[in-house]
């Protein structure tokens, strides 16, 4: 068994250390501290993608499937790339789906959540309790 710290926990302490160790050395050129923090927010951002995908990818392929249905892969595989290419055939036939008859309610709802849930782990500051 290995206690170590997972890559989102890394990721949010490599952010603590830029923006806390590093950042307030470089007052003297602001250029370079702002693309430092460009840099720990990016690192935040992915450790925070890591530790939502799970979750995200399995409500986006509950929707998807509830539109689309068929067999489009192993979207419960062990294997990332297998699910992720799974998602993706699904996404390509809803995109067909879309062309061929435009936006249903269903859709729509689809779309909106799939961006509030991207929004919520790359922007957590932005409002989205709104629907559109």
């Amino acid at each position: 068994m290995q206690n170590r710290p997972d890559a989102s926990t890394l990721l949010d302490a490599v952010a603590s250390f830029l923006m806390a160790e590093v950042a307030p050395k470089l007052e003297a050129d602001k250029a370079l501290q702002f693309r430092l923090m460009i840099a720990a927010n990016l690192a935040t951002v992915v450790a925070a993608e890591l530790r939502t995908e799970d979750d995200r990818f399995a409500a986006e392929a509950a929707r998807l499937k509830a539109l689309v249905p068929g067999d489009f892969g192993p979207l419960s595989s062990p294997r990332r790339d297998e699910r992720m290419a799974a998602l993706a055939a699904l996404e390509a036939a809803l995109v067909q789906r879309l062309r061929a008859q435009g936006p249903d309610e269903a859709t729509l709802n689809h779309l909106w959540e799939t961006a509030k849930q991207t929004l919520q782990v790359t922007n957590p500051r932005f409002d989205v309790s709104e629907n559109p």
